[in-house]
This record gives structure tokens, sequence and C-alpha cells, in this order.
């Protein structure tokens, strides 16, 4: 499908994706999420909960384009298609578009975004450990957020699973789960009016200037980026403390930071982070004078860790940030931990 907007009389024709759910609601849809990047991450989940999605291709859509063309668009949705819900779910620059058009949204789904919609629209934010270590480190928040929103920092998480030209191994954890969760929250919230969660984010107190961090020593690990920055506070391993850990960030099997490495200095930038794994036994990371407690030493065993991990997720789904299905997948990996 193709819709058309309009900015300083010159007309826009953008190109969409309209998915229906297999099995509509009773009284037909009348809910709808719009998003601007491709993903199996919310999609499959909204069509499952009942809500159509509309996937934009902004692509070649010009910045200053982007959100009066959501406005014209949202516009028709209500109009035409009688759509009384419309929920948003962009990263980046488009998340900005749809902040400044949030008056048409119900709900907003925003990841990576440098601004935040005005009530009455409710929001979910995101963002990830790269925000604080990139080239251009993100905004801090001097309070918590608004009564319409939520703001989540998925600690230990990097944007980029994408490995070329870096040097150490590559943080290849998800955001997926976290998203499914904040995405199941916002669809109550703005339904059927249930909270969803209180924010998990750094404030003032949970960031420290990165020069002063005290890392351990740890193999491998790349130096962190130079340059005047606050980022979170770590623990003993060199992970982040604060915001909403994962179950694989509260029961680790590595060190995972938001930066990493150039491997060739004149190639392309690394933009993913660096997961530096536990050794399996003292007597291995004795070897290489890692601090860090072994995988043996800290957990003792694979059925404790296992174990363990089951506790931890299901902690995570009665606080509704993960959904079930995602805690299962935990701790199945868990029994392929490197014992």
């Amino acid at each position: 499908m193709s819709a058309t907007g309009k900015l300083s009389g010159e007309s826009y024709e953008i190109l969409g994706t309209l998915s229906k759910p297999a099995q509509p609601p009773n009284g037909g849809v009348k809910s709808i999420l719009i998003e601007t990047q491709p993903s199996e991450n919310v999609k499959p989940l909204a069509l499952e909960r009942g809500l159509a999605v509309l996937t934009l291709d902004f692509a070649k859509l010009a910045a200053e384009a982007k959100e009066p063309v959501l406005r014209d668009i949202l516009g028709h949705l209500r109009g035409a298609l009688k759509m009384k819900r419309i929920l948003g779910r962009a990263q980046g620059t488009d998340a900005d578009a749809m902040s400044g058009a949030g008056s048409a949204f119900d709900g907003l789904l925003l990841h990576d975004a440098s601004r935040e919609p005005a009530a009455p629209t409710r929001f979910i934010a995101t963002w990830n450990a790269d925000a604080y270590w990139g080239e251009k480190p993100r905004i801090e928040f001097a309070a918590n957020a608004p009564p319409n929103g939520r703001r989540f920092y998925l600690a230990g998480i990097a944007s980029s699973t994408s490995a070329p030209n870096c040097a150490a191994p590559i943080d290849a954890r998800a955001f997926a789960p976290a998203q499914r969760a904040l995405f199941v929250a916002l669809d109550e919230w703005t339904a059927k009016g249930v909270a969803p969660p209180g924010s998990r984010a750094p404030l003032d107190g949970d960031l420290t200037p990165a020069q002063e961090l005290k890392w351990p020593k740890v193999p491998a690990l790349p130096p962190p980026p130079e340059g005047v920055r606050r980022v979170p506070k770590i623990d003993a391993d060199g992970n982040e403390l604060a915001g909403l850990r994962m179950p694989d960030l509260a029961m680790p099997v590595a060190t995972f930071a938001g930066f990493n490495a150039q491997k060739d200095k004149k190639g392309p930038r690394c933009a993913a982070g660096a997961a530096i794994p536990f050794a399996a036994t003292r007597t291995d990371r004795e070897k290489t004078g890692d601090q860090r407690p072994s995988l043996v030493e800290r957990y003792g065993s694979r059925a404790y860790f296992v174990a363990t991990m089951r506790v931890v997720a299901d902690k995570l789904v009665k606080d509704r940030l993960l959904l079930q299905k995602d805690a299962d997948a935990y701790v199945a990996a868990a029994r392929s931990a490197p014992f």
C-alpha cells in the first residue's frame, strides 16, 4: 500500500506494508501499530494481540518531513480506517519524529530517542549501553520520567551485533526480549489503563566519569573510548549495575561492555559491544591473570546455574519485564553454559 503526506505544499508518497491479525478481535480491528523499521521482534506479538501493523518505508524521506507526514497518515487512519487506538514503534531519528507527532498517537515504544512526547501520549523509552560509549553520548536525565512515560536502560546490551572489524568478541545479547515485554505493557496501558512497571534507568547517582571506573583485570578487554563522558557504574566483573538487567546479565557468563575496538585502524568503525567470557575454572583464569571468578567458582555447577536462572527469569516475568516464552528461552540457553 502507499500513503501520501504533505509538507510546505509538496507531496510525499510513502510505501508501506499493512498486516492484519489472523484472528481479528470481536468487532473488527480497531487498533494499529505503526513502525518505521521492519522488525520480527514486536510485529508478530502485535498481530497476536489483535492489532494491525503498518510498516512504513521512511528510508528516503527527509528528516524534517517525517513528523508532518506521520500526522497526515495518522489522521487518515483515524478517519478513513476508523482506528480508535494508534501505537508507534521506532528508533533514532524516526523515534524523534514520532515524539514530535506524539499527540496523534495513543502510545509510543521508543528506542534511542533524544526527545519524548508530551502528555497525554503515553510512552516507554529504551536505550542501550553504546548510547553512553558512542561518539555522541546520550543526554542524561536529571529526574524520573513524567507520569505519561517510563524509561528503561537495557544494561550491558549494545545496539549492534554485527562484527565487521571488531577486535574483541562481540556482545551478541539481544534487546528483543525486553522490547517484547515492554510492548505488552504499553498495549495494556493504552487499552486497559493498566499502569506499566516502574522505570529502570540511571539517574545522577548511578553514573560516574568514565575515567573513574575501576575495571578488573580482564584479558582481551579493549580500552574504553577516550573523551569526557559519564557512564553507568560497574560491579567487580565490569558489568553495569543500573537499569534493567536481563537474566543473562543478572547471571553473567562474561563481562559485557558497550564498546569494542577496531581490528584494523583504517577499516570501518566497530559498532558492536564486547563480551569477554569468564574462565571455566580457577586454574584457567589464573593462567591469564584474570581477576574475575571463574564459572565454577561463582556458580559451582551447571545445575545450580540453571536453577538460579529460572528464579531470576521468573521474577522478571512477575514484574512484567519479561514474557514467559522468553524466560524459558533464557533457561534453555543456560543449560548450554560452558561449564
